[in-house]
């Protein structure tokens, strides 16, 4: 086996968004208002959350897909997002395209509805029909069998420094000469059991507007100049409180500086984090904040950084994961 690949060449985006189904949106596009849900547990007690319009002519497209049919509004989104990152890259053979996908809850919509009839009216009407679909790894087989992807397939589950670990996922493929591209997505979908963690958690309290959609990008080993590379820093920063949060955070800012090198997603989660930890407020931040949703919010970030790299020197991308760990992408 080769050594892993130093750097990644990005040479493919997609998106889906509460601002659209194209990766332009991200940037030029104003998040809308929040609309207002009502908690699972407290019916007059609402919170606002974005939402995907699955009613866009690019997500309705997929109805046609027997695959489809019984899936997740997450598997929707993740493959209009993959879909529009391929289409850079025509000339990849399907059995040399791989696939890695970052996910945060997962298909959470039917394992609240799968177990919440087992639950309430028993074991016997717990759909067999649902069940498949609540398995993390679900919708990442509907991308790869809808996109004809024959190559390594695989699932992460973690907070927003998942997206970090895909990309590392990619480069041990490259190191084994598995693939010739990877296709790296991230993706989140809203449920109401999903709000009642984060209310439970104070992020709601402190600012929190969840959302769901879905990011993707398609990698490679640099051929030739290239005008966005990236690396991916080790080790990340790991914390298990607050405290050590706030430690974290210090590090990088002692680490890689707070002027024009450094620069903070959109989204902090929760977002008040950063108010008391000196320098946070004069690092450059990315345009626009659509909201919390694990690592779509990462997919979403780095797409806009790509953009962001066009008109500016070389810089490192915080990601900012809400629960174990803070990662570095430095833009070459």
């Amino acid at each position: 086996m080769n050594a892993a690949p130093h750097l990644l060449e990005v040479v493919g985006c997609g998106s889906v968004s509460p601002v659209g189904c194209t990766i332009d949106a991200l940037w030029e596009t104003e998040p809308p208002h929040p609309v207002h849900e009502p908690l699972l547990s407290n019916p007059a007690q609402f919170v606002g959350v974005r939402r995907v319009n699955l009613r866009q002519e690019a997500l309705v497209g997929w109805e046609k897909e027997a695959r489809l049919r019984r899936a997740s509004p997450l598997a929707y989104f993740m493959t209009e997002a993959a879909n529009q990152a391929m289409k850079y890259v025509p000339e990849i053979l399907p059995g040399r395209l791989a696939l890695v996908c970052a996910l945060g809850t997962g298909s959470v919509i039917y394992s609240r509805r799968f177990y919440s009839d087992a639950l309430k009216k028993g074991r016997h009407f717990a759909s067999p029909l649902l069940f498949p679909e609540t398995v993390y790894n679900s919708p990442v087989s509907h991308v790869a069998s809808t996109l004809n992807i024959s190559g390594p397939c695989y699932t992460l589950m973690g907070d927003e420094t998942a997206w970090t670990d895909a990309l590392r996922v990619a480069m041990v493929w490259f190191a084994r000469d598995v693939a010739d591209a990877v296709l790296v997505v991230g993706g989140e979908e809203l449920d109401t059991i999903a709000l009642e963690a984060y209310k439970g958690s104070g992020w709601i309290r402190r600012g929190l507007i969840a959302t769901e959609g879905a990011g993707a990008i398609v990698v490679r080993k640099p051929v030739g100049r290239s005008p966005c590379v990236i690396k991916v820093d080790a080790p990340p920063v790991f914390f298990r409180s607050r405290q050590d949060q706030r430690n974290a955070w210090k590090k990088i800012f002692t680490k890689y500086g707070i002027q024009e090198n450094l620069l903070l997603p959109s989204n902090i989660t929760p977002p008040d984090l950063l108010k008391n930890i000196p320098g946070a407020s004069d690092v450059a931040r990315l345009k626009n904040d659509l909201g919390f949703a694990f690592t779509a919010s990462s997919a979403w970030a780095f797409i806009q950084a790509v953009e962001y790299r066009k008109q500016h020197p070389p810089f490192n991308l915080v990601v900012a994961g809400a629960n174990t760990a803070l990662s570095v992408i430095s833009f070459v």
